[in-house]
């Protein structure tokens, strides 16, 4: 793990930050049973972690590490299910693939899934959710143009980036701040953050493509950055101006997905023979 510098903006102040000497990251990896890859996205304050994996029939399927124990679930009738969020109430979202191949975004509280398609959507991803039950995530047009969007009781508000051509919501914590990235007009990836309404772009100090994926109540954001779309990514936090890099011991791809407010981590990491791993712990 290394630290950098970062020059980042939040309520449109500029700052320097010295940072003080990395911590050893403690991680532990993460392998549902059979998986042939595994993903950890986020992680509770009971310390709940949900994400996916891919079978050996390269089908995803949700689950939820629960005391060492996966619990498995799949949205019935889908032909995929991936699970993205989860707050304290251990409610979830994610998104699932129907029998004609159209993917939606769900919820599932109290043992009902919740279909969450914005109007106008044909693809919907839902991200993540708060202790209110508000949910962020993004959808695609019929033009084929990706918007952010909240949804808090029944009611859908589509979020665009200033200046953005894609947009995806990705976190919200408990005070309503939320994160996600953006493509620029010339198809650079961006980082955001949204801070009692004000917008703040979040930038690798290399000039990377940025990904910010989390923030928890203390806003420390987390996410990942790398010289494209593709990779290969190195994990970042980012709290208070300080940005600093966070890699699984010995990976070669690291993408922190998720974080609570004790500073768990969860994410994944690439070996390197290819193979794809969920991590959680702390750096």
């Amino acid at each position: 793990m290394r630290s950098k510098p970062l020059l980042f903006t939040l309520a449109s102040t500029f700052c320097f930050i010295f940072l003080v000497p990395p911590l050893f990251a403690q991680f532990t990896s993460v392998d549902v049973p059979g998986a042939i890859e595994t993903d950890c996205n986020q992680i509770n304050k009971s310390g709940i972690v949900v994400g996916f994996y891919v079978d050996s029939s390269q089908v995803d399927h949700g689950f939820a590490l629960i005391n060492g124990s996966f619990t498995l679930f799949n949205v019935p009738n889908s032909k995929g299910t991936l699970i993205y969020g989860i707050n304290d109430h251990n409610q979830i979202v994610g998104w699932y693939t129907d029998n004609s191949f159209v993917t939606h975004g769900f919820l599932f509280s109290a043992g009902k899934v919740t279909t969450l398609d914005p109007p106008g959507s044909t693809l919907t991803n839902a991200w993540g959710i708060n202790n209110a039950g508000e949910i962020v995530g993004t959808y695609q047009d019929a033009g084929g143009l990706h918007h952010g969007f909240t949804y808090l009781n029944g009611t859908f508000t589509t979020y665009n980036a200033p200046g953005g051509i894609l947009t995806e919501l990705t976190g919200i914590n408990n005070a309503g701040q939320m994160v996600g990235f953006y493509d620029d007009s010339n198809g650079v990836q961006h980082g955001f953050a949204v801070v009692n309404g004000k917008f703040s772009a979040i930038n690798d100090p290399s000039g990377a493509a940025t990904v910010a994926n989390r923030t928890n109540d203390h806003l420390e954001i987390v996410g990942y950055y790398g010289p494209g779309g593709l990779g290969p990514f190195s994990g970042y936090t980012l709290q208070n101006g300080t940005f600093t890099t966070v890699d699984y011991p010995g990976a070669s791809d690291t993408r922190i997905r998720g974080i609570n407010n004790g500073a768990v981590l969860v994410g994944r990491w690439t070996d390197t023979s290819g193979g794809v791993h969920g991590f959680m712990g702390t750096p």
